[in-house]
């Protein structure tokens, strides 16, 4: 009955907040309720300067810069629902965040690839270097699409388009991009084709493009994973793995894993799902640790919606692990736009539940950056260390988009509020 629910709001795109509709977010900024404290010495010997609060957003993507050490995210979508109806305002801001300090910071960077959302950026080998992919605009009737490439060279936030020749993937958005080190190629795997706000066309194509010669090329033509967009990725040296995703405002929504060897060009079957997974879902994020993968949060099909739960997955035997079950539905029926107060118990060990954040790992921790939420947009960052998997609130952040339960507060009229 869940699925059923929450599968008929995305059909009809309504604009419950919960159900995830099309650029339903909230840009309100709040007081920062952690933060490295400014002027502070850090263990390294680093003072740390007052840092700033970015405006909420979801639909961004975020790469590391591990020789400066930090995380920088671009684009995204900062717009908040009037009266239920969802909105757009995508930017081309990038920010960084400076793992050191906890703080976030606004930079510019060179000849940017101008506003953008539901892009996908990768960092490749050696750190100096991160790629962009694809993503969208708003158009004057629906949306624009891309199936560019950016090179961003990291020590002088320069951007450089690359030229691309041969036949290209449709321009697309929520797509899922590698760097495959050995053969110095992208690697992008399904997303979105449609250019409506009210439909999705997942697709189901891999291809790879050569840094080398700026050649694109089909891969896998005959097998792979079905039709999706809004999938978890994340790399190895030695394969793609993608988790979840939706072909479709109808769905259904998936729960299986796939691996995408880049020696042979092949995919493989990880897990199928099933009773023992997490539920069906769209807009989660994903890590590896040798070989376990560790999946967090997303959009599933239940009538909780959005999560911030945490599973472990042995890519060997195609277990899954269940780390942190995250907030408990408390039963309570949901209207339009009107959460009750005790929607949710809500763990608050854990993150607001979200999807379309931002994720990035490094250093033996994943991270999870910003994102929407039942009550709009967040602009925190988290860390999962991934050898012993846990939420840990990370930096600075504003309580914008948390629901009113995680405060403390004892009168809350409704969820947000």
């Amino acid at each position: 009955m869940g699925q059923m629910r929450s599968l008929a709001c995305l059909l009809l795109a309504l604009t419950l907040v919960h159900c995830g509709d099309d650029d339903s977010t909230d840009a309100t900024d709040g007081t920062a309720d952690a933060a490295v404290t400014p002027d502070a010495e850090t263990d390294a010997g680093i003072t740390c300067e007052p840092g700033m609060v970015p405006t909420a957003r979801g639909e961004h993507a975020t790469v590391v810069d591990a020789a400066r050490n930090r995380l920088l995210a671009y684009g995204g979508n900062l717009a908040f629902p009037v009266e239920c109806r969802p909105m757009t305002d995508i930017t081309d801001e990038m920010w960084a965040f400076d793992l050191a300090c906890g703080t976030w910071s606004a930079v510019t960077p060179v000849n940017a690839p101008g506003v953008r959302a539901r892009h996908a950026m990768v960092t490749a080998a050696g750190g100096e270097r991160a790629y962009l992919f694809g993503g969208r605009q708003q158009a004057s009737s629906g949306y624009t699409n891309f199936n560019d490439v950016w090179e961003l060279d990291l020590a002088t936030l320069t951007f450089t388009e690359i030229p691309t020749t041969g036949d290209a993937p449709e321009a697309r958005s929520h797509a899922v991009l590698a760097h495959d080190d050995a053969r110095n190629r992208l690697v992008v795997f399904g997303g979105n084709v449609s250019t409506s706000g009210l439909t999705i066309t997942g697709v189901a194509d891999t291809w790879a493009l050569d840094l080398e010669t700026g050649a694109w090329t089909q891969l896998a033509v005959d097998a792979g994973p079905p039709a999706r967009y809004a999938h978890a990725g994340v790399a190895d040296e030695n394969a793609l793995y993608v988790f979840g995703g939706s072909p479709s405002f109808n769905g259904p929504f998936l729960n299986d894993v796939w691996a995408f060897d880049f020696a042979t060009d092949t995919w493989t079957a990880v897990s199928g799902g099933g009773p023992a997974s997490p539920n069906t879902r769209f807009g989660a994020g994903l890590f590896l640790d040798g070989g376990t993968l560790v999946m967090v949060a997303g959009h599933d099909s239940t009538d909780l919606g959005n999560e911030n739960d945490l599973w472990t997955l042995d890519i060997a035997t195609g277990t899954w692990t269940e780390v942190v079950p995250g907030d408990v539905h408390s039963g309570m029926a949901a209207g339009l736009c009107d959460f009750p107060a005790d929607f949710t118990t809500p763990d608050l060990e854990a993150p607001e539940r979200r999807h379309y954040f931002g994720t990035v790992q490094h250093d033996g921790a994943g991270y999870v950056v910003m994102g929407k939420t039942d009550c709009g947009n967040v602009n925190d960052v988290w860390r999962v260390d991934l050898s012993a998997p846990e939420w840990e609130l990370f930096g600075q952040a504003s309580t914008a988009g948390e629901a009113c339960n995680r405060s403390g507060a004892t009168n809350c009229s409704s969820l947000c509020f």
